[in-house]
């Protein structure tokens, strides 16, 4: 079962989404999240936590970021030793099946599509906590 003290990264280009999604996260009940507004900054983030003892549990990416995308984001925390078995879901405004085929390939581990409410972040939630963690119960 993913816990209510689970380290959530969000990285988004959007101040407004950061901000939206952590909202949501906190009215489902989650304490901890890292906001990140890009790629670059996303990765720094998670090896901080990893260095500071209390490391990511879950990551929730926009996939259309200026500079490095959500996907290249998703495809070097997959191609990591120490985070390929992360929790990964990507969220975008797009529904183009070339871009869930690609994310699916790349081992993303949900896709949501904005705009989207607070249910479905917690059903994208536990159906990505559930892929990694088999054997975990639901939130």
């Amino acid at each position: 079962m993913i816990a209510k003290t689970a380290n959530i990264l969000v990285v988004d280009d959007s101040a407004h989404m950061r901000k939206l999604i952590i909202d949501s996260l906190k009215q489902l009940g989650f304490k901890s999240s890292i906001p990140a507004e890009n790629a670059s900054e996303a990765l720094s983030q998670l090896n901080q936590a990893k260095q500071s003892g209390t490391p990511v549990d879950l990551i929730l990416s926009d996939l259309n970021m200026p500079g490095p995308s959500g996907m290249d984001f998703l495809k070097q925390v997959r191609s990591s030793d120490s985070y390929s078995s992360l929790p990964f879901i990507l969220i975008t405004t797009e529904n183009e099946k070339q871009a869930v085929i690609e994310a699916a390939v790349n081992g993303v581990s949900g896709y949501i599509v904005k705009p989207f409410d607070v249910q479905t972040l917690s059903q994208r939630l536990v159906e990505a906590w559930q892929k990694h963690h088999p054997s975990s119960e639901k939130l």
